[in-house]
């Protein structure tokens, strides 16, 4: 079902687990971590949670040039969106029934365009946080070009967003080209299963345009504008967006 190297990648992703029942896979932002999780993952222990890192971020694998991609499809949300699909597949066959996506940030653009490419079966809820379908215009997480320039604002950023686990910098600056040239803006239209869209009013990184257009645009959404609250929403809003996610994935 899968190419040899994806496989090889996936199995070989630093996963961080805790509770029990359904899988919910949780997808980080482009310079955090799975720990980005961590500030809701009490809410959400009746679900079988799993944070991977993917690659460039903690124990994950880092690009060689001995990989068949190159460094900048390795850390492409394509490539991140093919090895959580793969992850998908294995947590579905050994708990024989659907699973949860939820993302925050670079989160949510993995999970649209795994949807775009993958399709939509054995899936059976998605949140989406503090994302978008589309980035340009008006979603701004870094401005540099090359891994040095963004690396210097990935130091202010972490300090902003609160982050204490960060990725590679040469990863952050790939993934960053790749999601301000993707529109999955056709792929949000064509999602069917239900999603819970939660942004934060005052979110200078993603605005708040970006998380309506979704709710608007997915077919079957709840929206959750969050009063006050920026880009960090899940450690500036923490029970609110962990009781929201707890009562929408038992729904």
């Amino acid at each position: 079902m899968f190419v040899g190297d994806t496989s090889r990648i996936a199995a070989s992703l630093e996963l961080r687990q805790a509770g029990a029942g359904a899988p919910l896979v949780l997808i980080h932002g482009i310079q955090g971590t799975a720990d980005a999780w961590s500030p809701v993952l009490p809410h959400l222990l009746r679900r079988r949670c799993v944070a991977p890192n993917l690659p460039g971020r903690g124990l994950s694998p880092r690009w060689s040039a001995a990989e068949t991609r190159t460094h900048d499809a390795y850390y492409h949300i394509d490539h991140y969106a093919d090895l959580v699909h793969a992850l998908l597949h294995g947590l579905r066959s050994r708990h024989d029934g659907p699973v949860a996506l939820a993302g925050w940030s670079m989160g949510v653009s993995v999970i649209l365009s795994l949807l775009a490419r993958h399709g939509q079966a054995g899936i059976d809820r998605i949140v989406l946080v503090s994302g978008t379908a589309c980035a340009v215009p008006g979603a701004v997480w870094f401005r540099g070009e090359s891994a040095r320039e963004v690396a210097e604002e990935a130091h202010a950023r972490a300090r902003r967003l609160g982050l204490t686990a960060v990725a590679d910098a040469d990863a952050v600056a790939a993934s960053w080209a790749s999601v301000r040239a993707a529109d999955l803006r056709t792929a949000a239209q064509a999602v069917t299963v239900p999603a819970l869209v939660i942004h934060g009013e005052a979110d200078d990184q993603c605005p708040l345009g970006h998380g309506l257009w979704l709710a608007n645009h997915l077919r079957a959404s709840r929206w959750m504008p969050l009063p006050g609250v920026g880009h960090a929403a899940l450690s500036q809003a923490t029970t609110t967006v962990g009781e929201a996610m707890r009562a929408f994935l038992e729904a």
